[in-house]
């Protein structure tokens, strides 16, 4: 069965979505008010079912079908425009845009080639990035605000798909002082009597707080922070240790003060970095070669948290 409703009018329906008002959508869309209007109008007769609450003078908001048939229109536009790209560019060449989410201490690590080195060999895809926490980049690929999402593997939920960049050891984040500091190793009971600096950014406490449980330490959480520049910093300043997974460059706090990781003993199990999308969705060619760019990327630059 052909659809009886067109691009345009998904479009118009992501515009309104993203912008809150018909206004601004008739401006990002270079058309009239009136034009939005329409379009939308047409749309909900021809689904049979209200996209939006009218609220004059205050905007618009969508109705709960309408968020439901949201998702559905930026998938729909995605694939379109993969269509379009590879009629217009056979091949290796990219157009188009694609919008990746992005687990926020990831994003400073891999971000910066994306928009370097994978901008010089694509510069005809626009890439556009979100940040956040785990269940921000689960509700962004649900939703379709995101086509793909770089991120940690666990938590993740149900209906996901993912492709694996590289897989990281936990380790402990000291200060150089600390009297454990020059340990090839140490357990999380050796530090069980030590203030602990969390970090609060999801899913990290909740994967933090299974590795403590696992090795029966009650932790005794003196500080917590969403800022990873926060927990680095207190922690350099020999107020607690933190439990990480992404290893730094430079093991330095902000402040200048030195800092140690020191891996957890072998039992404690890895982590995987990945680029997951919704489980019933086709990888495009844009989100494809951006999963290979990442990879290859990840081989090149290992890292000592690195599992082997």
């Amino acid at each position: 069965m052909v659809p009886n409703f067109s691009l345009r009018q998904l479009g118009y329906l992501v515009a309104v979505a993203d912008s809150g008002s018909m206004t601004a959508a008739a401006e990002a869309e270079h058309v009239s008010q009136a034009a939005i209007s329409a379009g939308i109008n047409d749309l909900e007769r021809r689904l049979g079912v209200r996209l939006l609450a009218r609220h004059p003078g205050h905007g618009v908001s969508l109705t709960e079908p309408g968020l439901g048939i949201l998702a559905d229109a930026r998938r729909v536009l995605a694939a379109a425009s993969d269509v379009l790209s590879q009629a217009r560019a056979p091949g290796s060449d990219l157009r188009g845009s694609l919008a990746l989410g992005c687990f926020t201490t990831m994003a400073p690590l891999y971000l910066p080639a994306l928009y370097d080195s994978f901008a010089i060999q694509h510069p005809g895809l626009e890439l556009t990035v979100v940040e956040g926490a785990q269940e921000d980049l689960r509700r962004a690929l649900m939703n379709g605000t995101c086509e793909i999402a770089l991120t940690y593997a666990n938590r993740l939920g149900p209906g996901v798909a993912m492709e694996m960049i590289r897989t990281l050891r936990p380790y402990v984040l000291l200060a150089a002082s600390h009297a454990l500091a020059d340990r090839e190793s140490v357990t999380l009971h050796d530090l069980a009597d030590e203030p602990l600096v969390q970090f609060s950014l999801h899913p990290s406490p909740n994967d933090i707080e299974e590795l403590l449980r696992n090795a029966a330490v009650t932790p005794k959480v003196v500080h917590s922070s969403p800022n990873i520049e926060v927990v680095r910093s207190l922690v350099a300043r020999g107020l607690g240790y933190s439990p990480m997974l992404q290893r730094w460059p430079m093991n330095v706090s902000l402040e200048g003060l030195p800092l140690v990781c020191v891996p957890l003993e072998s039992t404690v199990p890895d982590y995987r970095v990945v680029v997951a999308w919704p489980q019933n969705d086709h990888l495009s060619r844009r989100a494809a070669a951006v999963i290979s760019f990442l990879r290859t990327h990840a081989t090149e630059h290992p890292i000592r948290a690195e599992a082997v």
